[in-house]
């Protein structure tokens, strides 16, 4: 060993490469968990966008039973408040099997709506306003409703606030409108 001028003893330095390693793999763990993070949340964002791409498509397909039965367009609005737990609806049918009138087939596309929404998404509700104010236009707006389960708050997500008379869910549900000019 060699001895400084002061008389001490000068000594290889020793831990210096375990610590580098140490904090190496700190650094590695932490991106590790930042990347498993941001997969989980790609995971939930993409269950949201597929809930919400599913609400789109049955709100469209309402709106075309809604335009193909025209003449029952007042028959359509339904504004029950919202049950995260909805029941099975039972179809009805015709009173003349051999034709339908417009609220018979109304009341038809609503049940089936509402049981293939309670199927399709989770806590699937539907919620359909009519706009007033305008005399010669018949407009509706179509809601389709459903609980998101990693959200306790629709607002969290940045969704549509629902209507008035949705009633107060806890949690509240996520809403998607689709206003119908018919």
């Amino acid at each position: 060993m060699r001895e400084l001028k002061s008389g001490s003893v000068l000594r290889r330095q020793r831990g210096a490469g375990l610590l580098e390693v140490l904090v190496a793999i700190l650094l590695l763990s932490f991106g590790m968990l930042a990347m498993a993070g941001l997969h989980a949340m790609s995971f939930k964002y993409g269950k949201m966008s597929q809930f919400r791409g599913v609400a789109t498509q049955l709100a469209y397909d309402l709106s075309d039973r809604m335009r193909a039965n025209s003449g029952g367009a007042a028959q359509y609005v339904f504004m029950d408040p919202y049950n995260a737990t909805p029941p099975a609806v039972a179809v009805p049918a015709c009173a003349d099997a051999t034709r339908c009138t417009p609220a018979e087939i109304a009341a038809i596309d609503l049940a089936e709506m509402r049981n293939t929404l309670r199927l399709a998404l989770p806590g699937g509700g539907l919620f359909v306003t009519r706009d007033v104010g305008v005399a010669d236009v018949v407009a509706l707006t179509v809601w389709v409703l459903w609980m998101d389960p990693e959200t306790a708050d629709a607002g969290a997500l940045g969704g549509v606030p629902c209507p008035d008379g949705v009633g107060a869910a806890n949690p509240a549900p996520q809403c998607l409108p689709l206003r119908v000019v018919l």
